[in-house]
């Protein structure tokens, strides 16, 4: 139970640093260039928000860092993974026909679109 525990606050941990890091600001061009047309939104965190998802970063940096100096905790996020590892290969043998069927009508429907690209724009 502690190890799942433990796979599950270093998932969501590394989520987390991740989103945080995604989501800092970027410097801004000292031209700006032709304003253009898009269809994104962009978001910008709230000063509440951006403070929670540092201080998460840092929690997490800590664990890390935890993780990596303690051996004993490190064996057993070791076993964790590894553990994940098998259960993922065993999912994926067990389910390998329903994935080749997935990915071979994937590939006939990508063709299919590419094939007829003047079709899909007529319909919209």
């Amino acid at each position: 139970m502690k190890r799942i525990a433990l796979l599950l606050v270093l998932v969501v941990g590394l989520a987390a640093t991740s989103a945080a890091r995604s989501q800092q600001p970027t410097k801004v061009p000292a031209t700006k260039p032709a304003p253009s047309v898009s269809d994104t939104v962009s978001l910008k965190p709230s000063p509440e928000l951006q403070k929670a998802l540092d201080d998460l970063a840092a929690a997490v940096q800590a664990l890390a860092l935890k993780i990596a100096s303690d051996p004993q905790i490190k064996a057993a996020a070791m076993q964790v993974a590894s553990g994940a590892v098998n259960t993922a290969q065993q999912v994926v043998a067990e389910q390998s026909v329903a994935i080749q069927e997935a990915l071979k009508t994937a590939a006939e429907r990508i063709s299919a679109a590419q094939a007829n690209p003047h079709q899909r724009s007529k319909k919209q």
